[in-house]
């Protein structure tokens, strides 16, 4: 195994137990509901990102046994009886002789650490990497986490309205003092709940060096936009589908060295991996110089197999075609290989984009590559947000991203104005704020911005905190997420240059 797999092992391991735990789930749910076709659905596609995963760090063994595994899901998969007792048994024995030779593995693997030599050069990437070197946090334990903060964030408001009632001596100090070490705690949650996709890029750019040797191609990986940030369960998620798409792109896309150069075209194939922020979602493309796909022979293909009938044929146009691919079942492979022919990967991709709220977009240019676009949400799950109300309109804004919420006198709104440059914008509008909005006697309820300093929003009501679950209960409320990056980039006279992701 070379250097650059050899670092991402234990990785391999912690990731094949979890998928073998989920076929072990899905078989005692067949064992209980035979009936239930999903269970098997579910199996087969954990056996067939087993298999991947063990072909990509060059584990023969266990690549055979997973794509025995696969074999006997697959018929079961493409029958219409009900699963038998037996054949049961028979899906659970080829799991315990994965399991078997999984603990095996690791094991040699573990051998194989405790004799490597010492040594200082403690900085070296190319150390292998201990198992126990890899801590997972539980999400459920992360939300929990997070629905603390919450509640501490509510207690603290009450304790500091109290104080400020009181005459107690030094309770604004305290008061500041207590809400500096909540926004303190909050930053460090939300922090511990996002990663850059920069590592998880870098991971994925050596192990396609990797399965290109395999293969014996040569390949340049490209990344961009690694500094764009993802919480942990949408890099979870993501992994399936961008293992599929990647190898996709080394096993169809990239044409062999001598097929390049008499195209004309650089020997070494070119893969970009490349993010980018929009607004409260990140665009993720994967993007190859290879062959490309023929939408015709794309088309023809689902015809023969009976995916689509002879008026849609006549009707469809390409890039329909091209979508075509994401349907269960359909393979352009003759024969199953370690590789292709299931006709999986490209449903796994779509169902799990659907799981998580995402969309796939699909260009191919035939002789010139393939790019696959892949727009997702920046978070799933529990977000912390401040509900403020514009009419009869409820907007969120993350409180990550609010250095303070209350209302403020025209005073001091004023006062504050003449101190910096600070500007206000109107929520409903997104246009500065009006002279009259800003001088209502009552006062202004106003949400602050941490960064950049100097920004604020004008609403008509402070709703207070809310735990909402991102993406799916926001889209199904109707209610926009607002963040100081999009804002600021709507009314910039000279917005930031982003990348052209078409």
């Amino acid at each position: 195994m070379s250097a650059d797999l050899e670092k991402y092992r234990s990785m391999y391991f912690v990731e094949a137990h979890e998928q073998l735990a989920e076929i072990h789930r899905c078989l005692d749910a067949l064992a209980d509901a035979p009936d239930d076709r999903k269970q098997v659905h579910a199996a087969f596609r954990a056996a067939h990102t087993l298999k991947a995963m063990s072909a990509t760090m060059g584990y023969g063994d266990l690549t055979r046994a997973s794509h025995a595994l696969e074999d006997l899901l697959a018929r079961l998969r493409n029958q219409s009886e009900t699963p038998t007792d037996l054949s049961v048994r028979l899906l659970r024995n080829a799991t315990e002789e994965i399991n078997a030779r999984l603990r095996h593995a690791e094991a040699n693997a573990m051998i194989a650490l405790a004799d490597t030599p010492p040594s200082d050069d403690l900085g070296d990437p190319n150390l292998p990497v201990p198992l126990a070197a890899h801590v997972r946090v539980r999400q459920q334990d992360l939300n929990l986490l997070l629905e603390l903060v919450a509640e501490l964030a509510a207690s603290s408001n009450v304790l500091e309205n109290a104080a400020l009632q009181s005459e107690t001596p030094n309770a604004a100090a305290a008061v500041r003092n207590q809400r500096e070490l909540v926004a303190q705690v909050r930053r460090l949650t939300w922090q511990l709940n996002m990663s850059t996709v920069g590592p998880v890029f870098d991971r994925y750019a050596r192990v396609l060096g990797e399965l290109a040797r395999q293969q014996n191609k040569t390949i340049r990986v490209v990344t961009q936009g690694t500094d764009v940030e993802l919480c942990h369960t949408m890099l979870d998620e993501l992994y399936e589908p961008l293992l599929h798409l990647l190898r996709n792109a080394i096993t169809h896309g990239i044409e062999m060295p001598a097929e390049r150069t008499w195209s004309h075209k650089d020997a070494a194939g070119s893969i970009t991996l490349r993010a980018q922020r929009s607004g409260d979602r990140v665009i993720i493309q994967i993007a190859d110089d290879g062959r490309g796909m023929d939408p015709g022979e794309i088309l023809q293909a689902a015809y023969a197999q009976g995916l689509v009938t002879r008026e849609q044929r006549r009707e469809m146009n390409a890039r329909d075609a091209l979508r075509l691919i994401l349907l269960p079942n359909f393979s352009m492979a003759h024969t199953v290989t370690a590789n292709a022919g299931r006709g999986i990967g490209m449903s796994v991709v779509q169902e799990c984009l659907n799981a998580v709220g995402g969309r796939i977009d699909i260009r191919s240019e035939l002789g010139h590559g393939t790019t696959f676009t892949l727009d997702v949400p920046r978070l799933v799950g529990l977000m912390e947000v401040e509900l403020v109300r514009a009419g009869t309109r409820v907007y969120a804004i993350p409180t990550i991203e609010i250095a303070g919420a209350h209302i403020w006198q025209p005073s001091e709104i004023a006062r504050r104005q003449k101190e910096i440059e600070w500007r206000v914008f109107d929520v409903a509008t997104l246009k500065p704020a009006t002279k009259a909005q800003l001088t209502t006697p009552g006062g202004v309820p106003l949400v602050e911005f941490r960064m950049p300093p100097g920004v604020a929003l004008r609403v008509d009501e402070l709703l207070g905190k809310a735990l909402l679950n991102y993406p799916f209960a926001v889209r199904a409320a109707s209610i926009p997420i607002l963040e100081p990056s999009a804002l600021l980039r709507d009314q910039s006279p000279h917005p930031a240059p982003t990348r052209n992701i078409q």
